[in-house]
């Protein structure tokens, strides 16, 4: 039996950017630091590399859906009032240098009227949080007035809505906890 033959191009260089292309990657590294709060907790990405830096939603009462992700855990990192755009941002985070949520509210017109306001798409699907207990978690939520949509029956996952219609998956960190009550027996809420 005779063997094929296979050829293999082995290439005689290494991939370098043309200085063209490496002067566009650094005035992009440019514009993205102007974009990054100045905290000295976060860097600017290499040039290669990804950095993820938060996810926008869209709040209709910026209070209440900033209490929301505050009863989450998440804590106010740093703000934009627009005048002339006529919108805030919030950022919020659990830590420093984490990942963020940037909630945006477009203000009212003169005659009280926001824009038309339409709930997420399936498409967007959830935002997931690691919590140390799922139980405790879902309790502190409870008390808060917040729905627990799917509760942690199995000790490992449960889901809540945010005001704007975002769902919101809660993971127990490590193993999952052991079946307890009242979340055992409790039913489905909703959809998530």
């Amino acid at each position: 039996m005779a063997l094929a033959r296979v050829r293999v191009r082995v290439p005689t260089r290494a991939f370098v950017p043309r200085p063209r292309a490496r002067a566009r990657m650094t005035t992009a590294r440019a514009s993205l630091s102007s974009y990054l709060p100045s905290d000295t907790y976060r860097s600017l990405p290499k040039d290669g590399d990804v950095t993820f830096l938060h996810t926008m939603i869209r709040a209709k009462d910026l209070e209440r859906t900033m209490s929301f992700f505050a009863a989450l855990g998440l804590r106010e990192t740093r703000r934009k009032d627009s005048d002339k755009g006529k919108f805030t941002l919030v950022f919020m985070a659990s830590a420093p240098g984490a990942p963020e949520i940037e909630i945006t509210h477009n203000w009212p017109d003169e005659n009280g009227e926001t824009e038309t306001f339409a709930p997420p798409s399936r498409s967007m699907g959830h935002l997931a949080f690691a919590v140390d207990d799922v139980y405790a978690k879902c309790a502190e939520l409870q008390n808060a007035g917040i729905v627990i949509n799917r509760p942690p029956r199995d000790g490992r996952m449960a889901f809540v809505i945010s005001p704007d219609g975002i769902s919101v998956e809660l993971l127990q960190k490590g193993d999952a906890l052991a079946p307890a009550e009242p979340w055992a027996s409790m039913q489905n809420v909703g959809s998530w």
